[in-house]
């Protein structure tokens, strides 16, 4: 394999792509190279196409954009033992160091020297084939069998672990922030943990109307409808957007929590001496850390209503990238988008 090329699609500016060949190196002991068949385009790598930069972490140099993905291994190191060639995977998109303090303490998300997919300086999976090691390799189960779907782990990824971080008790009462993907996660999430209501709170009804479908209790269109007050045990605020904080205040009973997980300004206007005076914890949720065996697991549970949010599948190629950013960024009706590989 080694000395062969293969496509990648690179950001070279706001909104501009352009597609370059790149050489495949060979798989280092511990790698396996996967032969890209999905990616799902990310609202993150949405936000890199329009303004190159999400809050610290700005586009300075060519990037290429995805980090959700699955594959089939098309090669393996010469110490690799747990996977073989046509093995079908998803890919964690983190490498943390294994070596820092957060690492050590298995809070590899907070690792200050983490590869992670497609932020910059790092690149992403939109390209025909990447080398990556083991320990961040997964494979789909046989029950799965669309690469799109698939790709669908890491944003479960995200919701299993701000549901692991808020610790839900069974029976409790929950409200999320978002009805986005994200928010969609974290619903699932939440009534796999046993949670008793799961109220979805947004300001889209096309958006509320899937949270239906994937089996919120109630949904509340904010721009309408009041949401009650000192109703919810706990809440996810997935949206980035100061309002839903100041929302979530009034409505989480005293002594309640919010796992805060949207990226908004950086700057916001929080009613801060509200949470005090409500004893509201406030648990930020980034990323994730030794989440997927259990994303998967979740996806294998609600496959069939998960399939329903792919909206779009786009053929790779440099116009298909294009199409499926514009798609991601300016069509109502899109919820998943997702690139299809030969």
């Amino acid at each position: 394999m080694e000395g062969e090329s293969v496509k990648a699609v690179y950001l070279d500016k706001v909104k501009s792509f352009s597609e370059r060949e790149l050489p495949i190196s060979k798989c280092g002991g511990h790698q396996v190279a996967v032969q890209i068949k999905a990616a799902g385009i990310c609202g993150s790598d949405v936000h890199y196409w329009e303004s190159g930069r999400i809050g610290q972490f700005i586009v300075k140099k060519p990037l290429i954009l995805g980090h959700e993905c699955s594959g089939i291994i098309s090669a393996v190191g010469s110490e690799v033992a747990k996977f073989s060639v046509g093995d079908r995977v998803v890919l964690e998109p983190g490498i943390p160091c294994m070596k820092c303090e957060h690492c050590l303490k298995g809070r590899y998300n907070l690792c200050q020297n983490i590869v992670f997919f497609a932020t910059p300086p790092d690149d992403g999976i939109l390209v025909e084939n990447v080398v990556y090691d083991e320990n961040f390799v997964f494979k789909i189960p046989e029950e799965i069998t669309d690469f799109g779907l698939a790709t669908m782990a890491e944003p479960l990824s995200v919701g299993v672990f701000a549901t692991k971080r808020i610790a839900p008790c069974l029976g409790e009462r929950a409200i999320i922030f978002g009805a986005g993907i994200i928010g969609i996660t974290c619903l699932l999430a939440a009534k796999a943990a046993g949670c008793k209501r799961v109220v979805v709170a947004d300001i889209r009804d096309d958006r509320l109307e899937w949270a239906k479908k994937m089996g919120a209790d109630q949904v509340i269109n904010t721009k309408t409808e009041v949401i009650p007050e000192n109703t919810f045990d706990f809440g996810y605020e997935a949206t980035g957007a100061d309002i839903c904080c100041n929302f979530a205040v009034k409505c989480i009973k005293p002594g309640g929590r919010i796992a805060m997980i949207g990226m908004g300004a950086q700057f916001q206007k929080v009613a801060l001496v509200d949470y005090v005076c409500k004893e509201i914890s406030i648990i930020p949720s980034f990323r994730y850390s030794n989440t997927y065996p259990t994303a998967l697991e979740l996806l294998l549970d609600n496959k069939e209503r998960l399939m329903q949010l792919i909206t779009h599948r786009i053929p790779f190629s440099l116009a298909g990238v294009d199409k499926a950013f514009h798609i991601a960024a300016e069509d109502h009706s899109a919820v998943k988008v997702v690139v299809e590989f030969n």
